[in-house]
């Protein structure tokens, strides 16, 4: 015996769009993570790269 599944394609258009929008608020929040600029360490006048780094360790 033969079986034959019958598919329907604007039954599953839904799904599509939900993977779609899924898709691309993800894509949306990865490129705002990665566009956040990297906090960069303020020298103020007086004190020189030197005195910074002895003071982390």
């Amino acid at each position: 015996m033969e079986f034959y599944t019958y598919v329907n394609i604007f039954e599953t258009k839904g799904l599509e769009y939900l993977l779609l929008l899924s898709f691309l608020v993800l894509f949306i929040l990865l490129v705002r993570y990665l566009s956040v600029p990297q906090k960069k360490e303020s020298v103020s006048e007086g004190k020189r790269p030197a005195t910074l780094a002895a003071k982390r360790r």
